[in-house]
């Protein structure tokens, strides 16, 4: 592509030249004009001169001295008879050479001249008379090559200052605008650093100077956008509900981390429509509803989460215009309300629970004293067997007691020592402690523990939580059974497996085992003395020592109790 300094520089060439062609060819056409104008009549009036000569005696000789002084060649003829002719040549040669340049028959009074063999010939009558005048001369060529010299300098002096000229008008009007235009393509993609220098000239400074403020005002306005985008950002980002935005278009725009972990298992969410996004048909439902009504809509749902079944508090806000005349975009909030709803229900399956589990040993207790203040007390066997069931009871009532108060104390974790343990170490000394319980059922353990694993965790509750899920092991295993203790370290965390060869648990119960009061085989915990709350207490005091427990099972083939919890490393 050619560039405006090449195309100007071209154009104005190709005019000056054409010019200087045509003024050439006008100068040289009035040069040739006036020069014949002039010839003719220089030779007119040597015409008269010579006529004048005729009346004279010696007009031969006149002539001859005349034809020599004004480089003539003469013809004179009077009558049709020549007078005088010079020397080499004939009367018929000046009609001959004077109708070279005619059609037909010269005229009377005719002037011919010949551009390129530079000869003028006139003829001219004076009653009876005719005069022929031949002269040579080279003058008109010379004026015209003169003239095309002259033509040729002064163009050959213009092109370089035509140049210089081009090449002003380039770098101090084309140049600045082809730096405004790059700044402007620059801008338009985006970079609004970009500055262009000042120029000096008066009309392109303006150019400059409005492009300049007008990047900076770009910039000013995008780095204020992207301090706005960063505060939304980071407000969402840090709103524990999870919280959508979704435009006009109902395009899905932004969805925090919560939402994102929430619904889409820690992915981004492609730029997609809030139909592809979304799962829940009532959150749709909620949304096409803020739509049409534009007003806030809001509704406790219960939701499927993977596989969990969750409660939230959903609630769609349109956004509106300034004023309100159309919707700019719709915010879904949904709140995580689980916890609330689990508390809630676990406050009253603990009322029940704690109810129902001391309406029983009390019951008993009171049936029997009653029996015994009915007379009973007479016969010592009976009032023997009737007080150890009292006893019994009230040791029930104790122990249950005891394990709420110890429950309330792990859940508010204040009073915890932590402090580095070698679970291997912890693990042996709690399989001591159980061992006599297994030797009654002779139940064998097979450990295999590697050594030197370090958790931070308070020794006297990790060993608690080792001698519940052992004890738990050996009362649902069979007679002659074996329990697999495992400690090994993975992926940074370290792990015990307490597999036994027990009843094994539901897959429909697996979810239930660490509530309290929960029994999978409630006939069975009773008689063994149990109170429902052992797995709860070692589930919060796992949590306390920020580790987590899992368990697997299958029905009538045993239970795995897995623990982790993070390696301790100094």
């Amino acid at each position: 592509m050619i560039s405006f300094q090449r195309k100007l520089l071209i154009m104005l060439t190709t005019l000056f030249v054409v010019s200087f062609l045509l003024v050439g060819m006008f100068i040289t056409a009035s040069i040739s004009n006036d020069m014949k104008v002039s010839i003719k009549r220089t030779m007119a009036q040597d015409a008269k001169v010579i006529n004048a000569y005729r009346k004279n005696a010696d007009f031969n000789a006149l002539m001859k001295v005349y034809e020599r002084e004004h480089a003539y060649k003469i013809l004179v003829e009077k009558n049709n008879k020549t007078l005088f002719v010079s020397d080499g040549l004939k009367p018929q040669d000046f009609e001959k050479m004077l109708s070279k340049y005619t059609t037909g028959l010269s005229d009377d009074n005719d002037f011919r001249y010949d551009t390129e063999e530079r000869i003028g010939i006139y003829k001219v009558s004076y009653g009876d008379s005719v005069i022929y005048l031949l002269h040579e001369s080279n003058m008109l060529s010379i004026l015209n090559t003169t003239s095309w010299k002259y033509i040729t300098l002064i163009l050959v002096t213009i092109m370089p200052i035509l140049y210089f000229i081009v090449r002003y008008i380039n770098k101090s009007y084309i140049q600045p605008i082809k730096e405004v235009t790059y700044a402007s393509k620059l801008l338009a993609s985006g970079n609004y650093k970009v500055r262009v220098p000042e120029s000096n000239v008066t009309e392109t400074k303006d150019l400059f100077i409005s492009t300049n403020i007008l990047a900076r005002t770009l910039q000013d306005f995008m780095n204020e956008q992207k301090l706005q985008r960063n505060r939304l950002e980071t407000i969402l980002q840090n709103i524990p509900s999870a919280t959508m935005l979704v435009n006009n278009y109902g395009e899905v725009l932004i969805a925090n981390e919560t939402y994102l972990k929430q619904f889409n298992r820690g992915n981004p969410i492609a730029r997609d429509h809030y139909d592809n996004v979304v799962e829940s048909t009532d959150v749709k439902r909620m949304i096409k509803e803020a739509i049409a009504t534009e007003k806030p809509v809001s509704e406790a749902l219960e939701m499927k989460v993977n596989v969990h079944k969750k409660f939230f508090d959903v609630s769609v806000v349109p956004v509106l215009s300034k004023k309100r005349k159309r919707i700019e975009g719709i915010v879904i909030v949904l709140h995580d309300i689980t916890q609330l709803k689990t508390l809630e229900q676990m406050r009253k399956d603990f009322v029940a629970n704690v109810s129902h589990e001391l309406k029983t040993p009390i019951t008993s207790i009171k049936g029997f004293a009653e029996t015994l203040l009915d007379g009973a007390k007479e016969e010592p066997e009976t009032l023997e067997m009737f007080l150890n069931i009292i006893l019994k009871e009230s040791n029930r009532i104790q122990v249950l007691v005891s394990e709420l108060l110890e429950l309330s104390k792990i859940e508010q974790a204040n009073h915890f020592k932590m402090s580095k343990v070698n679970v291997p170490q912890k693990v042996f000394n709690s399989v001591e402690v159980v061992h006599p319980l297994a030797e009654k059922k002779n139940i064998k353990f097979n450990l295999q523990l590697e050594k030197d694993l370090y958790v931070l965790a308070e020794p006297s509750k990790l060993k608690q939580v080792m001698i519940n899920l052992l004890s738990n092991a050996v009362n649902y295993s069979p007679e002659n059974a074996q329990i697999t203790v495992k400690t090994f370290l993975m992926d940074g965390e370290c792990i015990v497996e307490i597999i036994d060869e027990g009843i094994g648990i539901a897959p429909d119960e697996t979810e239930r085992i660490f509530e309290r009061f929960y029994r999978v085989d409630k006939a069975r915990s009773r008689d063994s003395g149990g109170t429902g709350l052992g797995l709860a207490i070692v589930k919060h005091i796992i949590e306390v020592f920020n580790g987590e427990i899992e368990v697997e099972s299958e029905l009538g083939k045993g239970s795995t109790f897995r623990i982790k919890l993070k390696q301790f490393l100094y």
